[in-house]
């Protein structure tokens, strides 16, 4: 054990010695963290920009506009004179929905033809139209509801009557992934995970990578009492710490400050961060034991990680993806970590239901852990050492 605490003792002044290394580990991860807090602030989307092209122009196509206007997620901002107005507006961004009301709408509403409104949106912007969607939807169809009911009733049917046969069927809505409905919550936690994961693998490539760049391999080794276990967590242990704290820190202002709910087990959340940068750290050394070179390994580190947010499954299904996403995505560690951290924090599950991404970070950080022989094979040779 000597030598597992001189080498972090190693570490630790090497990074003292750098004012770089001290910003860039003490005040970038914090930094980016405060921003990504500070996107998600508003918790959900509103007012996006609409556009309404009014070919009837009667009281019912007012209304129903005004009962979209009245939806949190729309803003009629723009009123159109033409298709291709509102077209144009859609492709330039400047507005996230075209909604087209026909001539005679009222006419053929009151005939029992069927009119139809038609709605343009740009399902590039996955979750911005799922909640447009949504919202002009459940608007259209309560103001279809309360016109119908009206129609129904100057026909003479009674009010009680009526009311029963548009209600036929009341859905009870009850969201399992976003309970809260809340994107501060759900995805600022994925979100800032990303940013962990990237300074964990990097930072591990870099403290390694770094001792072939610099030909020290042998002295790190000599330091560590030739156990490349020592020489390895000795190093590790030092970011783990920083990183593991720095993450649990800010979920804990999250909570405290943001009032995000929290409804799990703590020292569970606690040993699920803890495994999820160390298993991280291990595919960063896998790097650079496979590669012997700082740049090749930092290259391999900053791939791995760049797409972690988007294989993540939070904000399109991992289930949904092609099975190249889907393999790729079950390398990642954020994967099991958010879905285990939303868990907890947002639906309160027991630890046992859980314990499935436990093991699937486990099986990572060890696949990592497997090369640990081969770097310190290449430790020893010095062709590696001093490489561009």
């Amino acid at each position: 054990m000597n030598g597992f605490w001189e080498t972090a003792k190693r570490e630790i002044s090497r990074i003292k010695s750098s004012k770089f290394m001290l910003v860039v580990i003490f005040i970038l991860p914090i930094f980016f963290s405060f921003i990504i807090w500070w996107t998600f602030s508003a918790g959900t989307v509103k007012n996006l920009p609409v556009a309404v092209l009014d070919l009837d122009n009667s009281d019912i196509s007012r209304g129903i506009t005004r009962a979209i206007d009245s939806t949190p997620s729309a803003d009629i901002k723009y009123k159109v004179e033409s298709y291709n107005q509102g077209h144009d507006l859609i492709k330039s961004g400047k507005a996230y929905a075209f909604i087209v009301f026909p001539q005679h709408f009222k006419k053929d509403l009151n005939r029992n033809n069927r009119p139809k409104i038609v709605f343009y949106y740009n399902n590039q912007t996955i979750l911005i139209g799922g909640i447009l969607s949504k919202d002009i939807q459940s608007a259209v169809i309560t103001s279809m509801k309360a016109v119908d009911a009206h129609i129904r009733m100057k026909k003479g049917l009674p009010k009680d009557a009526v009311m029963q046969q548009i209600n036929l069927i009341r859905v009870d809505e009850r969201v399992k992934s976003n309970p809260y409905m809340n994107y501060a919550y759900f995805l600022a936690y994925a979100a800032i995970t990303h940013i962990f994961q990237i300074f964990a693998v990097l930072f591990s490539v870099w403290t390694l990578g770094i001792e072939f760049k610099e030909g020290t391999t042998k002295n790190w080794l000599k330091t560590a009492n030739d156990s490349i276990f020592n020489a390895v967590f000795g190093k590790l242990c030092v970011y783990l710490i920083i990183f593991s704290a720095q993450l649990l820190l800010i979920y804990l202002c999250y909570i405290v400050l943001y009032g995000a709910p929290f409804s799990g087990n703590i020292i569970f959340c606690i040993f699920s961060t803890i495994l999820f940068i160390l298993a991280y750290q291990l595919v960063g050394m896998m790097f650079v034991a496979i590669t012997s070179n700082l740049r090749l390994s930092m290259s391999c580190g900053a791939f791995y990680t760049a797409m972690g947010l988007t294989f993540a499954g939070m904000t399109f299904p991992a289930m949904s993806m092609p099975a190249i996403g889907r393999f790729y995505s079950v390398f990642l560690p954020i994967r099991p970590y958010v879905n285990l951290f939303v868990d907890q924090a947002m639906k309160g599950f027991p630890v046992q239901y859980d314990l499935i991404y436990v093991y699937w970070m486990t099986a990572v950080g060890l696949m990592g852990l497997s090369t640990i022989a081969l770097l310190k094979k290449h430790a020893y040779d010095e062709g590696l050492w001093y490489q561009i």
